[in-house]
């Protein structure tokens, strides 16, 4: 343990404190409806269940007919056969498998807790700080892989620099195994390779055979790559790469547009941190980034949509500097750690923060929240090795009660809860609008339906059917379009008559996938904003009759 942050405070509390602040913001959101890519990860436990060793041998239709699940899913099996434990022991309900997914939320915030006791002194602010931003919450909300990588990506971090200062082969060991755990989480994992060299190649501590123990975990990735070669006739990890990457475009616009993207979403999604910025920098620093940034904001903004006049509201364009000011202010915080420190530690939280920045903006084949979120536990550890500096006192409990940092809490609670409402209101709207649609147009006639996400899982679990462009079906028939979605085919609309436009309303004043008020959480195609205030409409979900 590293004694120049590790005080005798070593008791139980900050865990159970942490442990209750986190279920406290998550389990009012068990009930969420599967939302985005929810289904595609429960589909492959469901089959999992019955088929264990071919998590991914079966057909969805996702893109307008149906393929085989190895082409259609992107991420690795892991996190779906613990799904398909959770339903084997719980059931498959919302609210069992949001109870499964409590594990891996506390694990990642504890996680932060440990790590943050090597790398700082306030390690129970660090880990609050990680978890109480929109990003973590609303991620916490779901049943993807999203928090269950974080959670191995963190404690992977720990056991290493851990192993590294006491010499243990085993925290090595167990490290290297979450790591490759991790990696067929969420390919993402897979990064923890480089950042885990680069840091014990530049630490004081580091040894060759050190090192060796990363060859667990490329192993483990080249059997995976090898194996799923043999059973679905492609390479899955190498399939997600040329993906992700497939529909990036590196011309100056585009680095301009991604530069943008990637700030906004990163300032957005860890918003919180904005409210530190008047401790860690002063007050002087903080008014000439809120005169000027704006207008680099707007040049950058013009730079890379070429417009702002024509359909840019003055409200989005707040919203937007706004978020790039605090991507901008976490950059600079990881800048100046590694100036000021100069050592493995600051090292590692700037490759870390630069490193997921960089593959977020401009390698991914879009900007997403999920992609941010790998960065909260190094964002709260950051800003409380700054606070650190400033010389905010040695007592971690009085400074959490002072009203430096009580106050910015509070409102980075109510933020982030608001966020998750607004994402739970969404994805509640899409089974709401499933289940209307469902009781009044299922009366014997074929029920069809476009769209995929939520909306999809909740349509076929009432027997209707996903529509298929190389099939013909019955007539006559209903055919359900929702507005607010993926993969629609408009062009079907125009050979039906429209019977009705059922509208949902979801939050009000906020949204996190709405193209009107250019938010894009889950993917930057909708907007530049992870999530957008403003006049938000309805859904709205036609259903047409063909005859």
């Amino acid at each position: 343990m590293n004694s120049k942050y590790h005080n005798s405070n070593d008791n139980h509390t900050p865990i159970l404190l942490l442990v209750i602040a986190t279920l406290l913001c998550l389990v009012p959101f068990l009930g969420k409806a599967f939302n985005i890519d929810d289904p595609l990860f429960i589909w492959s436990a469901q089959h999992i269940h019955a088929h264990p060793l071919d998590f991914y041998g079966f057909s969805i239709n996702w893109y307008g007919t149906e393929e085989s699940a190895a082409e259609i899913i992107k991420n690795p099996p892991f996190a779906s056969y613990y799904i398909a434990l959770a339903g084997f022991i719980g059931g498959w309900s919302e609210i069992s498998l949001h109870l499964a997914f409590l594990l891996p939320a506390v694990a990642g915030v504890l996680g932060t807790y440990f790590l943050a006791r090597e790398l700082s002194q306030y390690p129970l602010t660090a880990a609050l700080m990680g978890m109480l931003t929109p990003v973590y919450i609303l991620s916490g909300t779901m049943v993807m892989c999203d928090t269950m990588m974080l959670a191995m990506y963190v404690w992977a971090i720990f056991l290493w620099i851990r192993g590294m200062r006491c010499g243990s082969s085993r925290d090595l060991l167990c490290a290297s195994l979450l790591i490759a755990l991790c990696s067929l989480t969420k390919y993402f994992g897979i990064s923890l390779v480089p950042l885990l060299f680069l840091y014990t190649l530049y630490s004081k501590q580091g040894r060759t055979r050190q090192i060796l123990f990363l060859l667990v975990p490329i192993a483990a990735l080249c059997c995976y790559q090898w194996g799923t070669r043999i059973i679905y006739g492609r390479g899955l990890l190498l399939d997600a790469a040329s993906y992700a990457t497939s529909f990036k475009e590196h011309g100056l616009k585009d680095i301009f547009t991604s530069t943008v993207t990637g700030l906004s979403f990163l300032g957005g999604c860890l918003i919180p941190s904005l409210l530190f910025m008047p401790l860690l920098w002063g007050k002087r620093v903080v008014l000439t980034v809120i005169f000027l940034f704006p207008l680099l904001a707007l040049g950058l903004y013009i730079l890379a949509f070429q417009e702002f006049t024509k359909s840019v509201s003055w409200d989005y364009y707040l919203q937007l500097s706004l978020y790039m000011i605090a991507g901008f202010h976490l950059l600079a915080l990881a800048v100046r750690d590694l100036f000021e420190k100069r050592n493995s530690e600051s090292l590692l939280l700037f490759l870390w923060v630069m490193g997921t920045f960089a593959f977020a903006s401009f390698v991914n084949w879009s900007v997403n929240g999920r992609s941010i979120l790998p960065l909260t536990p190094a964002v709260g550890i950051l800003i409380v090795r700054a606070l650190g500096r400033q010389g905010y006192g040695l007592d971690e409990m009085r400074f959490l009660r002072s009203k430096s940092f009580a106050v910015p809490l509070t409102f980075a609670w109510l933020f982030s809860m608001t966020v998750a409402w607004a994402d739970y209101s969404l994805a509640g709207s899409a089974r709401n609008a499933a289940q209307e649609i469902v009781r009044n147009y299922s009366d014997g006639r074929p029920l069809i339906f476009q769209g995929h996400w939520g909306f999809q899982y909740y349509m076929e679990q009432k027997g209707a059917m996903a529509f298929d462009v190389k099939k013909s079906y019955a007539k006559p028939s209903f055919v359900a379009v929702p507005e607010n979605n993926v993969n629609i085919f408009p062009e079907i609309m125009k050979q039906g008559t429209l019977l009705q436009i059922l509208e949902m309303a979801p939050s009000p004043f906020l949204t996190t996938m709405n193209e009107d008020v250019r938010a894009g959480f889950y993917s930057s195609v909708w907007g530049e904003l992870p999530f957008s205030f403003g006049n938000v409409t309805d859904e709205k979900y036609a259903v047409l009759q063909f005859k």
